[in-house]
């Protein structure tokens, strides 16, 4: 089971209720996330024969062309049309971050997905991605293996910018250490 499905069975959702395409393109999706690549890759060649302008069957068709065939021009290919058919929607962006990682492109891969996490913050395609990032990327200290606990606490700090929320938990901590210890000194 993917690391994206145990996730959303954990908060109770499913993939249909999340994605909000329309039901084939999100039981393709439903089989991609399970790794069955042949599978999700011939349902999504069907819903192009119906909508060649589906921007998220072209975002999927990407991902799988990717994955299964290493075929990463092709696929940077597929997201990018996805993009254009819908700027707005995240699906292409997240396609061209996940094609730009596996083929080892790691900072042009995180900045596609930056922008897709600004349009969808909460599409669950998202956290594959990411997962993807923290596994590709070199470790902070690279004489040390990546699971070192060094290098995980210090992953995390370097995670920190990613998520608002712990930027200002940790903006927080600083004032009030700092008002604490002029507070001590004087």
């Amino acid at each position: 089971m993917s690391e994206l499905r145990h996730l959303l069975e954990y908060r109770g959702e499913h993939i249909f209720t999340t994605l909000g395409a329309c039901p084939s393109v999100c039981a393709a999706y439903k089989l991609l996330l399970d790794g069955d690549h042949e599978a999700a890759e011939a349902r999504f060649r069907r819903i192009l024969k119906d909508n060649p302008k589906d921007n998220e069957a072209l975002a999927g068709m990407a991902v799988c062309v990717a994955e299964e065939g290493g075929r990463f021009l092709t696929a940077e290919k597929l997201a990018r049309q996805a993009v254009r058919l819908d700027k707005s929607s995240a699906a292409g962006y997240i396609a061209l971050g996940y094609v730009n990682l596996l083929g080892g492109r790691i900072e042009e891969g995180f900045k596609f997905l930056m922008k897709a996490k600004h349009l969808a913050p909460r599409d669950p395609r998202l956290q594959k991605g990411f997962a993807l990032y923290d596994r590709e990327r070199p470790p902070v200290i690279a004489g040390l293996s990546r699971r070192h606990p060094l290098n995980r606490t210090l992953n995390e700090v370097r995670n920190i910018k990613r998520n608002p929320a712990a930027w200002a938990l940790a903006a927080a901590v600083v004032v009030g250490g700092l008002y604490l210890a002029g507070n001590l000194v004087t």
